[in-house]
């Protein structure tokens, strides 16, 4: 058989393939449809329990972080909060040791440096015991010259917000793998789906992260590791920034929707994280609206951004200047 020949009928097997897939999509998410409406009805897969395991949390010294450890310690779980501010973290385990009967402690380490973080784990280990859940917090979204972004903000981003997360899987998850048990949790962003104007390293960062989890899913069912749960969560701007809070009134973002607590994100995060979710938007809309928004002609989706959100993101420009 010639080669041209061969790549046609390659070809004509990827459509036959293709129209299969078409067909079969309504059924798809019928399916999925009905499966979601009867895990929510009867609130299963039930959740796990987590008490007395151990918890790393980067970022966990304000926030979001701070937030997410106050509620993995109402589980029942020890924390580890990381930051690269100690005092802040040293505050995250002050506030749940007056809480919560569990054992926290603070560690600074930067989430960059993947030497930092295999110390970080002797540590923890000595300290609390090993590590089954992991959540990747740590971020930051620099956005101090718009149209000429300094380099060095464009690779803090880039460091912080996903290489990092690549440091953290290396360290954290073989023992996780040993145990067969863990959870890890990443914070991504809606600017991982719908992009960011005037922020694309910020948007890369973040859609870099839900591609990462994406991956290392399917990589755990290869391996057959069944119990260990991998959940990205994609959340809309948080008030727990005064910046980020005054830039959102300032350009009216909270006119499309109104900015998220910590608190309720993060009461939403660990349950997500407990049944075992892959995938958790906030507000929990945009997970139909980006599927839907995706069907269409990319041309069509910028059309889309621009007629939601160009007045908005007009005013971001205005408001830099």
């Amino acid at each position: 058989m010639s080669e041209a020949l061969r790549n046609a009928l390659i070809k004509l097997q990827a459509f036959i393939g293709l129209i299969g897939l078409a067909a079969l999509t309504p059924l798809l998410i019928l399916a999925a449809t009905l499966s979601r409406l009867i895990a929510t009805v009867c609130r299963c897969p039930k959740p796990k329990s987590i008490e007395g395991e151990v918890a790393v949390v980067t970022g966990a010294g304000h926030g979001l972080g701070r937030a997410i450890s106050l509620e993995l310690a109402k589980k029942g779980c020890h924390i580890a909060a990381v930051d690269i501010n100690l005092s802040g973290a040293e505050s995250t385990c002050k506030k749940i040791q007056e809480i919560y009967n569990v054992r926290a402690r603070a560690y600074k380490a930067n989430v960059t440096n993947h030497g930092e973080l295999v110390e970080l784990n002797t540590k923890v280990v000595g300290d609390l015991g090993p590590v089954t859940v992991l959540v990747n917090n740590a971020g930051v979204m620099l956005h101090r010259n718009l149209l000429n972004p300094e380099p060095s903000d464009v690779q803090l981003m880039i460091d912080v917000n996903l290489t990092s997360h690549f440091w953290t899987k290396l360290v954290f998850l073989p023992p996780m793998k040993a145990l067969r048990r863990g959870f890890i949790v990443t914070i991504s962003s809606l600017a991982g789906v719908f992009p960011l104007p005037y922020g694309s390293a910020y948007t890369a960062t973040k859609a870099g992260t839900l591609a990462h989890m994406r991956a290392l899913r399917v990589e755990l069912a290869m391996e057959k590791q069944k119990d260990i749960h991998v959940t990205t969560v994609m959340p809309a701007f948080l008030r727990t920034n005064d910046e980020v809070t005054h830039l959102s009134n300032t350009v009216g973002i909270t006119d499309l929707y109104p900015l998220l607590s910590g608190e309720e994100v993060a009461r939403r995060v660990v349950a997500g994280m407990l049944r075992g979710e892959h995938e958790i938007t906030l507000p929990g809309l945009a997970s139909v609206l980006y599927r839907l928004v995706h069907l269409l002609p990319v041309e069509w989706q910028v059309k889309m951004m621009l007629l939601t959100g160009s007045s908005q993101f007009s005013k971001f420009l205005d408001w830099k200047k």
